[in-house]
């Protein structure tokens, strides 16, 4: 699995958002435990992650070649001029699109057109955001980083990567979704995060002119 680039404070504000949600305090910290008592196994469903390796896929419709953990169990459809992978089994949605702008075109100009396609693209600014930063991917692009996290309602965790680049004559958009629910929620959804930002936004390649001639193998 390829390293994982955000933030232990990252982690801390997942955790710190849902406690919030739920009205933790500390006086309703649980009681300790005896001295020599044996701490129970903490179970959890092996659908709260990833599972299997990474394995590119390229998707002729973006286009884009996009390296993604558990690649088999991602299902592509159109969505307009935007393509989306879901993840059934950890409510993961990954929207993706390339799309021609103006020559001198910037990120913002690219993000304002991408919400007038997609209105439901996640905010990226207000008290979700957890994180903003540039990304080095995909590579000729000027990409603007957000992750930002949220509780939702019936105690779930809403979590989402939001990137948008704007290269000569072409705007990107990527945006990962993913939501969780029960007691691990926090520690899944800054899982996911974590492994999409670092395994799949920063390898993310979008083929040139010259590349695309020869159609990819892949999502059509």
């Amino acid at each position: 699995m390829p390293p994982r680039t955000l933030t232990m404070a990252f982690f801390g504000l997942v955790l710190g958002v849902t406690l919030g949600c739920a009205g933790a305090s500390p006086a309703e910290a649980p009681p300790r435990a005896p001295e020599h008592a044996v701490p129970a196994p903490v179970q959890k469903d092996a659908a709260d992650g990833f599972d299997g390796s990474f394995a590119e896929r390229s998707l002729a419709r973006v286009p884009a070649r996009v390296s993604l953990p558990d690649a088999r169990s991602w299902h592509a459809h159109a969505s307009g001029s935007f393509t989306v992978l879901e993840h059934a089994s950890t409510h993961s949605t990954l929207t993706l699109r390339v799309a021609a702008a103006a020559r001198l075109v910037r990120p913002e100009q690219c993000e304002a057109d991408a919400r007038l396609a997609r209105p439901s693209l996640p905010p990226s600014d207000g008290a979700s955001v957890v994180e903003r930063r540039a990304l080095a991917a995909p590579q000729g692009f000027d990409t603007r980083l957000v992750v930002g996290v949220e509780p939702r309602a019936g105690g779930t965790v809403h979590g989402y990567a939001l990137a948008i680049g704007a290269a000569t004559g072409r705007c990107y958009v990527a945006c990962f979704e993913t939501e969780g629910g029960g007691p691990h929620a926090p520690d899944d959804v800054a899982d996911r995060l974590a492994v999409v930002v670092s395994g799949v936004f920063e390898t993310l390649r979008i083929p040139s002119a010259d590349e695309r001639a020869v159609p990819p193998i892949g999502v059509k």
